[in-house]
């Protein structure tokens, strides 16, 4: 399976998995198998309404579905959760409303109107695995079940953000990814007791490593340290 290094905004280099092409053929089937159950709802209605007004009304969102599914649910359609591939930006940066709109705008001439031969030709073609919606968009399909842990330990940090622990620096990568961990831990609805005082006791520990003493809650210390942690890392 092919790779592609993201060079996110803090210069960090993250491995994701491009989506194969088969994926994404059966992704878009299932898409369609979803709007074709729902042309059959739309016949039932019709059916019993007699309604022209309304059938052309419920027309409407399957026509809309990509752009939508793909906003809404983070770069994703139904097909693509199913299949467990999703839309991103080749640069790291989050993805905008106006790039999924560019990819919706050429996939009614790609897929629709070429009956996907056009989509399929370029994605062979093309390095990265894109199609021309993708490459107007700059965005590729990558497959989210192989994401490395590089990417599981980066967090967004502004671009003046200030070191607050250069210390960190002793950290091992085994040792973010344990904070991170429990930070998730911390903002889960099910933590109880137990969680608070693992964490407790890991704010402890990395407190000793570093050879530093905090007065800060444990949620924001942790949240410092993978801020500090990727601000090194992104020189």
């Amino acid at each position: 399976m092919d790779t592609l290094n993201i060079d996110t905004s803090q210069n960090i280099d993250i491995e994701q998995t491009i989506a194969s092409i088969g994926e994404r053929i059966a992704a878009t089937l299932l898409d369609l198998l979803f709007i074709m159950c729902y042309f059959i709802v739309v016949i039932v209605v019709y059916n019993l309404t007699n309604s022209a007004t309304i059938v052309t009304i419920l027309s409407i969102p399957p026509s809309v579905y990509s752009i939508i599914s793909e906003s809404l649910m983070n770069g994703q359609s139904w097909g693509k959760k199913i299949l467990k591939i999703k839309v991103i930006k080749l640069d790291g940066t989050p993805t905008t409303f106006s790039s999924y709109f560019l990819r919706w705008v050429l996939r009614l001439v790609e897929i629709l109107v070429t009956f996907g031969s056009l989509a399929t030709i370029t994605i062979i073609l093309n390095r990265k695995g894109q199609r021309l919606g993708d490459i107007a968009a700059n965005t590729v399909v990558i497959r989210i079940k192989d994401l490395s842990l590089k990417e599981s330990i980066f967090i967004q940090i502004p671009d003046d953000y200030k070191l607050v622990y250069p210390e960190v620096s002793r950290l091992s990568v085994n040792d973010i990814y344990t904070i991170k961990d429990v930070l998730e831990f911390l903002h889960s609805p099910d933590r109880n007791e137990q969680t608070l005082l693992i964490a407790q006791k890991a704010h402890q520990a990395i407190e000793r490593k570093l050879n530093i003493k905090t007065d800060i809650k444990t949620a924001s210390f942790f949240k410092t340290i993978l801020c500090d942690y990727n601000s090194i890392h992104s020189k």
